[in-house]
């Protein structure tokens, strides 16, 4: 969940506190140490204004934890809220400066302004998390001897903290991120008399494309697609057409198409983009499918002889198709020992970016002794050949 989500699920009206405790456990970046992509930033900030301490800290419900800390003097993991700078700066929107702590009445009573380690000097600004700005901490600087900042010194903090912010909610998107896709792909299923695996490799952290298989009553609903573009809109797109997709698995392919393209392609086209797409399904009797193609068009067929073909296309890609025109529906039979592999166009940039790398492709499947060194073979050529697009590679292969 983002923290977006976690920040809005939270009735306005409720406390700061409570706000930023919900926020905080959403990022999850309070347990677990120091992490360098903090520490580089509180480095930078000791050495660029030469003060005693610099701190990223994160404030919950009554204690502020340092999350990164660059300071001769070693602070605990937490402290009392209320007894910080940034527990009585919290609640304000901009750079808060103290050039002298002793003479500011609002800090001179802190323990760290009296006792050890006596700061006179502090500058923070808020770190902000959300679709709310919900405030979660401070970036700050401390030091022993008063001082002041000039306006290109406070700028300099401000963007420091802009980037402690984006670290954190790049930190929540990356991990959950990942641990949401690796729960997207679908896993290899039982089915007697065929072996149906695949997988989906992103160029960056979310992938445009999807891939899926449902197997109910003898038969197998297939899918492969490819959003436009890559990234995060492309796998926004991908997800919300994965998601209706799967609310019509028990509909034939050329009515599931048809109502999925009502429903999607109009957030295809506000966001300027197109989905290519395979569908289809599998009847693991007789080995008949039934599929439509939307634009998609790189599907091989490996025949048990040895020989092979390839699906083409002959519709727009969803998004672009004319609306009220109905699109073609395709057949074919596979026989015992024939393989289907269903890929994206990520997969032509594995050779020369041509239809040819299909039968390379191929041939590197029919040389792997199982489908699982096959799909292992071609993360390997990702290794060695990135293909700078998103990858989905699946199989549909039929015993002999």
């Amino acid at each position: 969940m983002s923290t977006e989500h976690v920040a809005q699920s939270i009735p306005a009206s409720a406390p700061g506190a409570a706000r930023r405790a919900a926020v905080l456990a959403a990022l999850d970046v309070i347990d677990g140490g120091p992490e360098e992509r903090f520490e580089r930033i509180t480095r930078i900030a000791r050495e660029a204004f030469g003060v005693a301490g610099s701190f990223i800290n994160l404030a919950g419900d009554d204690q502020l934890f340092h999350k990164s800390q660059q300071s001769d003097q070693v602070f605990p993991g937490s402290t009392p809220l209320q007894d910080t700078f940034c527990g009585r700066t919290l609640h304000q929107d901009g750079p808060v400066v103290v050039p002298d702590a002793r003479a500011d009445q609002r800090f001179s009573d802190l323990p760290m302004v009296n006792l050890d380690p006596n700061v006179r000097f502090y500058a923070g600004v808020p770190l902000r998390v959300g679709a709310d700005a919900t405030k979660v901490g401070t970036l700050c600087l401390i030091d022993p001897s008063p001082r002041a900042l000039d306006t290109d010194d406070v700028a300099l903090l401000e963007e420091l903290g802009l980037w402690a912010e984006r670290e954190l909610a790049t930190g929540l998107d990356v991990d959950r991120l990942r641990t949401v896709l690796s729960g997207l792909q679908p896993r290899m299923i039982d089915v007697p008399g065929w072996t149906i695996g695949g997988t989906s490799i992103p160029h960056g952290i979310v992938s445009g494309d999807f891939h899926d298989w449902r197997s109910a009553d003898g038969t197998v609903d297939l899918t492969v697609a490819d959003v436009m573009g890559k990234g995060m809109a492309a796998g926004l797109l991908a997800a919300g057409m994965r998601g209706a997709l799967l609310a019509r698995c028990h509909e034939e392919p050329s009515t599931a198409i048809a109502e999925l393209e009502e429903q999607v392609a109009p957030d295809l086209s506000a966001a300027e983009a197109f989905a290519t797409l395979f569908h289809g399904r599998l009847d693991t009797t007789t080995g008949h499918l039934a599929f439509v193609d939307a634009g998609h068009g790189l599907v091989l067929h490996l025949h048990a002889d040895g020989t092979e073909s390839v699906l083409r296309s002959v519709d727009l890609p969803i998004g672009l198709h004319p609306v009220g025109i109905d699109r073609a529906a395709g057949e074919l039979v596979l026989e015992p020992g024939d393989t289907l592999l269903l890929v994206s166009d990520g997969a032509l940039e594995l050779w020369d970016s041509t239809l040819a790398s299909l039968s390379r492709l191929g041939a590197l499947y029919r040389a792997a002794p199982d489908v699982t060194t096959f799909l292992a073979g071609v993360q390997g050529r990702v290794l060695e050949h990135d293909p700078g697009d998103d990858l989905t590679v699946v199989v549909v292969s039929r015993d002999a």
